[in-house]
């Protein structure tokens, strides 16, 4: 599953803006559980179900489902009287077995409690039939047109993740039940419907107008995987070695369809030879669906994936798909042939898939671009263990499943993935993989699993490697010191742990390579690092020219490793990984010396890799002096619209006239990328020129591919806090405006009420009625705006919606919000005001500084700032 913590489409693949911003008011790191939560444990298995078939019907008026659930199981035990099955909010006909035989059954508390006719023996086949109609408020959601968007079109998708089967068919919903399946699905006679496995035959209706498709999954899989979406569809065709690849996507939009999903065929082989393992379903589809809960769901050969990931051409040059296409195909091994036996080992299920969208664009993009893909994963991780929370990937206590679906689990897991890869080398780590997958296909797995295979395999004791890294929490913070003995042609480093042990962190234990780079070459050298200090003494040809500490990224670690500047300056134009370069640009950004910005200036200008040249652009916004402006208002017409995009948004940076007026060029001329001129809107509101409220204006008049620019004009709104924004932004909030405008509009409220005491009611009054908003991800956002308007009013709001609220996340995000209110402002407000003060003192000093180096250059007699 591709959640919305890491989804945001608008910047997902460009490997800059990874790092979505944290949820509003969650200054500085909390515990992760939150009172009341609990630990969570599988329940005993008193059956195993053997085969789902549901016969149902959907009513597209009514919104409603009607059909016939028919269970075969078998008693693990002998004695088996009573069978317990899962069902909500579900109105049930007569309950029966296979021959008819009517049975006595309880429902309440959302468990149907079934009596069976006598006690049944382990090794028996017990078949219930159970028929139910649903109106469901979770697991199957009717899409159409209202009031708000007379535009939508009908249709309706499933979706089981974590435990929402259990709301459109009576089941064990559980991830460890694995059985068969079968969908007979009546739908409109126009529409096509998709289910799990191969198509066994579609029946038409002529009276009814109505089509009957009968889908059947011959091997086993866990009910949450089961799925079905009807509609009306336009399929494309492809294959990979005689199995079907097929997308399906809305008529008309069959271009965009071939860009979003056209190297699934590839994929498909590349994972296949990799894992060792073919891939294991009878077809692989993707079909596009509306109103998305998530970005998508890796059902079972049949992948649900949102609307969002189709795109035009113009989109095409700085957008893909590749990345959520590849994760979800991922999961087809990794979550459905292997499935995580409950919720707190998940990510063994998103973990990999995460690690192995990576791999595959280390195949397709090659290593600079997989590197940047995984910086990109560790900057999100540390983002959220910064400034959220903190916990061991493995953990069973929450409230909801869905709480753990987190940056901990899809990104800390991928990178977990990364360092155990490179612990163990490339021949190991497949090998590895392939003997994890082979003996664990079609079963239950937990951590235990994945570590006992890779021994099998290896013979390599991993206790240290899972203690500290799955079952513990947090990450090495390194600082490291370089020095040089001329006499004694010595290098030596000093690396210490200053991580606390708060949190459950301990002192870890990894192998780190130290790169030296000479006249005579690269020298690497990898130590084992343990202890809270120590020093290596590496003997060198000569002095080095360049002094590097885990130069491949093969650790999770943050690294604060101060060197001379002529070594970064040697590393920034020579490094023949980019990697390398940014990491000297960001390096060079905090020396901020005359040759330090022209070389930064020379390598935004002219590198080859757009991720170098977008490193080169935050280092200059970061120093925002008068030669940093110059050197990004020429970096406006580069060509990798990435690369300009961080163009733009570096100029955010500045409070400066000229940096305002090539925004808002931008705004006004267009440009060839959306993502790039959506940059340029948010930037402008950064600023805070006098000019930015009407180039903000002329961005929210323009569409966009999944309306990029609009979003981005309205996180510019709350950033320029003008006094016209709230309106701006709560016209922008209402029901029937584009949806992920709307979600922006509401944050920005939460930003702007905050700024104008007098209005600050009226605002916090709309975002308390948007708690009731039919789209989850405006509750979402409505519950951090109003946590950081830190007005407690809310409070009772918040909790009632932590209460009621059908979606997990909606109920945390309120639960957090609450909590926040009730122990009024944290330290963290306080940091954020005296962040916001040194801001203005540093651009005070910037202007003392430009006056200072004009009137030099005037007493020289150059007429220009000195070198």
């Amino acid at each position: 599953m591709y959640g919305e913590k890491r989804c945001d489409f608008a910047l997902r693949d460009d490997g800059l803006d990874r790092v979505a911003p944290t949820p509003q008011g969650t200054g500085g790191r909390k515990p992760f559980p939150l009172p009341g939560d609990t630990p969570h444990y599988p329940r005993d298995r008193a059956y195993d179900l053997q085969h789902i078939r549901l016969e149902v019907a959907l009513d597209f008026q009514r919104r409603s489902i009607r059909g016939t659930a028919t269970l075969t199981l078998t008693p693990v035990n002998d004695s088996l009287s009573t069978v317990r099955l899962d069902a909500v909010d579900m109105a049930l006909g007569p309950i029966t077995l296979a021959d008819g035989t009517p049975l006595q059954y309880d429902y309440a508390g959302n468990v149907i409690r079934v009596h069976l006719d006598r006690s049944h023996n382990a090794g028996e086949h017990v078949t219930l039939a159970v028929p139910y109609e649903a109106t469901p408020r979770r697991g199957i959601y009717f899409i159409g047109p209202d009031e708000g968007y007379p535009e939508k079109r009908v249709h309706a998708w499933s979706q089981g993740q974590d435990e929402d089967s259990k709301h459109w068919f009576p089941c064990w919903d559980a991830t460890y039940v694995k059985a068969t399946s079968e969908i007979i699905a009546t739908v409109p006679e126009r529409f096509f419907a998709l289910s799990n496995g191969a198509l066994v035959a579609v029946r038409h209706d002529e009276e009814g107008q109505t089509k009957t498709y009968h889908w059947r999954q011959e091997q086993p899989h866990a009910p949450y995987l089961m799925t079905l979406a009807a509609g009306e569809y336009v399929e494309i065709a492809e294959e990979w070695d005689g199995i079907p690849v097929t997308y399906y996507v809305p008529p008309g939009r069959e271009d965009d369809g071939r860009r979003c999903f056209g190297n699934t065929p590839d994929m498909v082989r590349f994972f296949s030879e990799k894992i060792g393992v073919r891939y294991p379903w009878d077809k692989y589809a993707q079909i596009s669906v509306g109103d998305f809960i998530f970005g998508a769901m890796e059902n079972t050969s049949a992948t649900t994936m949102t609307e969002y990931m189709l795109h035009d051409e113009k989109a095409h040059q700085d957008f893909s798909a590749d990345g959520i296409v590849a994760h979800e195909l991922a999961h087809q091994w990794f979550g459905d042939l292997l499935t995580c036996r409950d919720w707190s080992h998940a990510w063994l299920n998103e973990g990999f898939a995460t690690y192995f969208d990576a791999l595959y664009t280390e195949h397709h993009l090659g290593r600079d671009e997989f590197l940047v893909q995984v910086k990109g994963n560790l900057d999100s991780y540390l983002a959220e263990d910064r400034d959220h929370y903190r916990r061991p990937i493995v953990t069973n206590v929450f409230r909801t499943p869905i709480d753990l679906f987190d940056r901990h689990l899809y990104e800390k897991g991928s990178l977990v993935l990364h360092m155990l890869r490179n612990v163990l080398g490339d021949t190991l780590w497949w090998k590895a993989i392939n003997h994890y997958v082979n003996k664990n296909r079609y079963q239950w797995i937990v951590t235990a699993d994945l570590q006992r295979a890779i021994e099998e395999a290896t013979g390599r004791n991993l206790d240290w490697f899972f203690q500290q890294w799955v079952y513990q929490a947090g990450y090495p913070e390194y600082q490291a010191e370089y020095a040089w003995d001329d006499e004694a042609n010595l290098a030596r480093i000093t690396i210490t742990q200053t991580q606390t042990t708060d949190h459950g962190t301990p002192r870890f234990r990894m192998p780190l390579d130290l790169r030296f780079t000479t006249a005579a070459g690269d020298q690497t050298v990898t130590v084992t690092v343990s202890e809270q200090e120590q020093t290596f003494y590496v003997p060198l040809p000569s002095k080095p020219l360049a002094v590097r500490i885990d130069p491949d990224l093969k650790v999770l670690k943050t690294l604060d490793f101060p060197r001379p500047k002529d070594l970064l300056l040697h590393q920034l134009r020579h490094a023949p990984d980019a990697l390398g370069r940014m990491e000297a640009a960001e390096a060079l950004g905090k020396v901020g010396t005359p040759d330090a910005v022209a070389a930064l200036k020379e390598a935004l200008l002219h590198d080859p890799f757009w991720a170098v040249q977008a490193a080169c652009a935050r280092a200059l916004g970061a120093l925002t002096s008068a030669a940093a402006l110059e050197a990004l208002l020429a970096g406006t017409t580069l060509d990798h619209p990435k690369a300009r995009r961080a163009v733009h948004a570096a100029l955010g940076e500045f409070k400066d006239d000229a940096a305002a007026a090539a925004l808002g060029n931008v705004l006004d001329r267009g440009d060839a990328s959306y993502y790039a001129e959506a940059a340029a809107a948010y930037a402008l509101g950064k600023t805070r020129h006098a000019s930015a409220f009407e180039g903000i204006q002329v961005a929210l008049g323009k569409p966009s591919h999944n309306e990029v620019i609009r979003m981005q004009a309205m996180d510019g709104l709350g950033e320029l806090k003008d006094r016209r924004g709230i309106d701006v932004a709560l016209e922008w909030s209402r029901y029937g405006q584009p949806t992920r405008v709307r979600e922006r509009a509401v944050t920005a409220l939460g930003k702007l009420g905050g700024e104008q005491e007098d209005r600050k009611r009226e605002v916090v009054d709309r975002l308390i009625e948007l708690l009731d908003d039919p789209w989850l991800r405006v509750k979402i956002e409505a519950c951090g705006a109003l946590e950081a308007l830190k007005d407690s009013r809310a409070v009772p709001a918040l909790l009632r919606a932590a209460e009621k609220d059908p979606d997990g996340r909606v109920q945390r995000r309120a639960r957090e919000a609450a909590q926040a209110l009730r122990q009024g402002a944290s330290p963290a407000d306080e940091v954020k005001q005296l962040r916001s003060d040194l801001e203005s003192v540093q651009e005070e000093n910037r202007k003392l500084k430009d006056r200072l180096e004009k009137l030099e250059a005037l007493v020289n007699g150059t007429g220009r700032t000195p070198a």
